[in-house]
């Protein structure tokens, strides 16, 4: 294989290597960013959360046959429509769906961990339009969550933390902890 960075190759070349994403990270991330992103990816492995490749710089896990997270790795500058670059640099995020929350929201609220979701709503491609810039909101439902209500949305919220912080990433695997006990206690129900 050639030096080629493995987060530079394409669709097809990491679709035919499969890499691991521990690979991948020191290509993409330094500093804390680096160390929050690979004791991240330990923790899931430890817990039966293993991140496989999806697309090009993207890693999902699965729980019950659902995905239950994808973790997206760049280190590029991306600007959509020649408007402001939505990353400048190094970076990374994960999107965590918690599609139980119902089961455990009283444990949300009881933990204090409320701020996270709200702080992390992501709209969908449906919600803000396909480029996510300057595009009217196409949903106008007014949904709960938690609580709270968060107007112009029309599905079911994403949690997705960006360059997320150790303090984020102990919130987030705590969600993800209690949305993985309740996949798994209702496929044991049916």
């Amino acid at each position: 294989m050639s030096n080629k960075k493995i987060s530079a190759m394409s669709y097809n070349e990491q679709k035919e290597i499969k890499p691991l994403i521990e690979d991948v990270i020191p290509e993409c991330l330094d500093g804390d960013m680096k160390k929050n992103a690979l004791d991240f990816v330990a923790y899931l492995r430890a817990n039966k959360m293993k991140p496989v490749h999806d697309r090009i710089n993207t890693w999902k896990a699965t729980c019950k046959g659902k995905v239950i997270f994808y973790i997206n790795l760049r280190q590029t500058e991306t600007h959509q429509n020649n408007r402001t670059p939505f990353w400048d640099g190094k970076y990374w995020n994960m999107r965590i769906y918690l599609d139980h929350m119902n089961l455990y929201e009283k444990q949300i609220i009881d933990e204090g961990m409320q701020n996270l979701i709200w702080d992390n709503l992501n709209y969908c491609k449906k919600c803000v339009g396909a480029d996510g810039v300057n595009k009217p909101k196409l949903c106008t439902k007014t949904i709960t969550v938690l609580g709270k209500e968060i107007n112009n949305f029309g599905c079911w919220p994403l949690i997705c933390a960006h360059n997320p912080d150790e303090a984020t990433i102990n919130g987030i695997k705590r969600l993800l902890e209690l949305e993985k006990r309740a996949r798994e206690e209702k496929a044991v129900k049916k």
